[in-house]
């Protein structure tokens, strides 16, 4: 899609790209000829004119993934800027993925993460019980990087302190050839970070990094251009308030934690957020 002459450019070039998953074949080779670029932006501009165009998430079938990565890398683990890189995921309810999904877009091609070249790209994964946001980095073992991109996530898709965050490294996801099993757990206030095998439900064991919970300085909200200047997002940041868009429910009360047993999984709470047990 062709940018025009005097339009706000960006400071990176995106493309957006589209995959339904396919059965049978090699997961690979099925996966490569499954996934179709959409297009390409560098301005402002450019990014409504192709934006507006696609289909929101809410209304995509199961099984269909939406990428937005720069320009010139694959939303491949194979990658050569993703495979020594990971990502950090949360799970939401059926049916308020596109409000979250355009504030992390939003987010990623404003540059308000304030963390240099680390951030590859985002996909949010449509599935049967539960949609994914994924936010890729490119080096799963820059620690300063991948903490204050997990804080800066949280901060401004306005989660809940309950909601969970997992980590998965790309040379995981190669080696078990899945996206989303085998992931490291992240609550807040928790000592430590656990890996979690979604296939077993439970967790199995410390990781050997020293996780840091406490938020980074530079990780507020900044204001970018890419926000829609004369459209009212509606969203309320203060305690006790209820999202306009109905995807969750938050106050002050204390949530005690959950209790972890062999047959537990990621679920569903009553405000919509996938919670681990």
């Amino acid at each position: 899609m062709a940018d025009a002459e005097g339009e706000t450019a960006i400071q990176n070039s995106y493309c957006f790209w589209y995959m339904k998953k396919n059965t049978g074949g090699k997961a690979a080779e099925s996966y490569e000829k499954s996934i179709k670029e959409l297009g390409e932006f560098k301005t402002v501009q450019g990014f409504w004119r192709l934006y507006n165009y696609l289909i929101r998430p809410n209304e995509l079938s199961n099984t269909t993934d939406y990428h937005l990565f720069k320009t010139g890398i694959k939303p491949m683990w194979e990658d050569a800027a993703n495979r020594r890189g990971g990502k950090w995921m949360i799970r939401i309810r059926k049916g308020v993925s596109s409000r979250y999904w355009e504030d992390l877009v939003l987010a990623i091609i404003g540059e308000q993460f304030d963390v240099g070249n680390e951030i590859c790209g985002a996909v949010m994964s449509i599935r049967y019980n539960e949609d994914i946001i994924s936010l890729w980095n490119r080096n799963a073992d820059n620690n300063e990087a991948c903490y204050r991109i997990r804080d800066t996530m949280r901060k401004l898709l306005n989660l809940p302190q309950f909601v969970v965050l997992e980590y998965k490294r790309h040379d995981t996801s190669l080696n078990d050839n899945s996206s989303f099993r085998n992931t490291t757990v992240w609550r807040t206030g928790e000592k430590g970070a656990r890996t979690h095998d979604e296939s077993e439900g439970t967790p199995t064991g410390e990781t050997p990094a020293n996780p840091r919970h406490s938020r980074e300085n530079g990780s507020g909200h900044r204001s970018s251009t890419m926000d829609r200047t004369n459209t009212s997002r509606g969203k309320q940041r203060d305690g006790n308030a209820t999202s306009t868009r109905g995807a969750w429910t938050r106050d002050t009360t204390p949530r005690e934690q959950p209790k972890k047993t062999r047959s537990s999984s990621f679920s569903q709470d009553e405000d919509g957020w996938q919670t681990q047990h």
